[in-house]
């Protein structure tokens, strides 16, 4: 039986699913109630990448754990953590109690609650779905999060009318709920193969032997610099409220049909992939997509339309799924079981650079202009993967 098809895949993929959603409406709801109190695409930025900081910090001890103690045990644990950390954002917004301070605080505790959560979470998907049925598994949870992602900020919009309806808030840690709903039946039904806390090489899987083992191994070494490129994307996701405020006058509704012409974009991309996974699974590819992704963001640079800002955030949304997932793929793929989790740490660090892009895209969106910042975004990222792809035969002739 195919076990993509199975209960115990279901499960893992609406437990991730909903995670994902949550992710997003966070995303949509506290960088417009940010931008609103402040008026500063900065704040926005160094909001928004607030849990990174301490994501940097616990990712590499995500990927030991993975490699050490029961990934579904893991899993389970953190998304519990997660219903608290955002009931608490919640609580803090309705109240209106200290709540910038207290946003930041809880999303420092949700970057320690991600760093432990997506090592396991990404080594159980190929637990379950098995090396065979890699690319449909991923591409299947892609699917999902990008469906639920589609929906959730138009529908949190046609309520959220006005940053004072604060109850609307409290949809972040009830979409969390349902992923712990459904990470609890996945712990139940999964059975692990082997009962890895009693592993007798445990004690030997350090971070120091997993950073050391992914710079050794060449092609690791690469697709993780190409995965701090993400640094590039997290640039230009501050100044989407901005332009959607005042490029295209279409307020918090336009900005939610943005974000979700997006997801749409990558969820025709997770349909795409494993359709044509012989075209996609290689370092071309990976030139390829990331170059077409560029060029969409500067034709959302120069839109003035809401709907061609639409469509370009949507070709975005397609190539730059493919581009990530086939990433993910390979660095699944690559490592011996021994290493496999703490090189999916290691990954899931280089993707926090995210947040550092937040950052400087906020900061530079506010003195140098949207347009200058989307354009040394875009050119940054052509310009470090045709490095790579040239500098390394081994690295062009890369296939999974």
């Amino acid at each position: 039986m195919n076990p993509v098809i199975s209960k115990t895949f279901t499960y893992l993929m609406l437990a991730n699913g909903f995670a994902f959603s949550g992710w997003v409406i966070r995303n949509y709801l506290i960088n417009w109630w940010v931008l609103e109190k402040t008026n500063s695409t900065t704040i926005v930025g160094l909001v928004a990448a607030s849990p990174t900081i301490t994501v940097l910090l616990t990712a590499p001890l995500g990927g030991q754990l993975a490699d050490k103690y029961s990934r579904k045990k893991l899993f389970l644990l953190v998304r519990i953590v997660s219903v608290f950390l955002f009931f608490s954002v919640d609580l803090a917004v309705h109240l209106d109690f200290y709540a910038l301070p207290i946003i930041v605080i809880c999303f420092f505790g949700i970057g320690i609650q991600a760093g432990i959560e997506v090592p396991a979470a990404k080594n159980l998907i190929l637990d379950v779905a098995t090396f065979k049925f890699l690319t449909l598994g991923n591409s299947i949870m892609e699917f999902v999060n990008q469906v639920l992602s589609t929906a959730g900020p138009p529908l949190i919009a046609i309520f959220f009318t006005s940053i004072d309806d604060t109850f609307i808030f409290f949809s972040m840690p009830g979409v969390h709920a349902l992923s712990v709903l459904f990470a609890f039946l996945f712990f139940i039904r999964f059975k692990e193969e082997k009962n890895v806390e009693e592993n007798e090489s445990n004690n030997k899987k350090t971070l120091m032997d997993g950073i050391s083992y992914s710079y050794n191994f060449i092609n690791i070494r690469i697709l993780l610099i190409l995965t701090s490129t993400i640094l590039f994307w997290g640039l230009t996701q501050p100044l989407i409220p901005r332009i959607s405020k005042d490029i295209l006058d279409a307020g918090s509704g336009g900005y939610a049909i943005l974000l979700s012409t997006g997801a749409l974009g990558a969820m025709i991309g997770s349909i795409t992939l494993p359709l044509a996974q012989s075209f996609f699974r290689n370092s071309k590819s990976i030139v390829l997509c990331i170059t077409c992704y560029s060029i969409t963001l500067i034709g959302l640079a120069l839109s003035k339309s809401i709907v061609l800002s639409g469509i370009f955030l949507g070709l975005g949304g397609f190539f730059h799924l493919i581009w990530f997932t086939v990433i993910i793929i390979l660095l699944q793929t690559l490592p011996d079981e021994n290493h496999r989790g703490r090189v999916i740490g290691l990954f899931f660090t280089f993707v926090q650079l995210y947040g550092l892009g937040f950052i400087i895209g906020g900061a530079l969106g506010d003195t140098i202009g949207i347009n200058p910042t989307i354009y040394i975004a875009s050119s940054s990222l052509i310009a470090i993967h045709l490095i790579c792809f040239i500098s390394s035969s081994s690295f062009r002739s890369l296939k999974s």
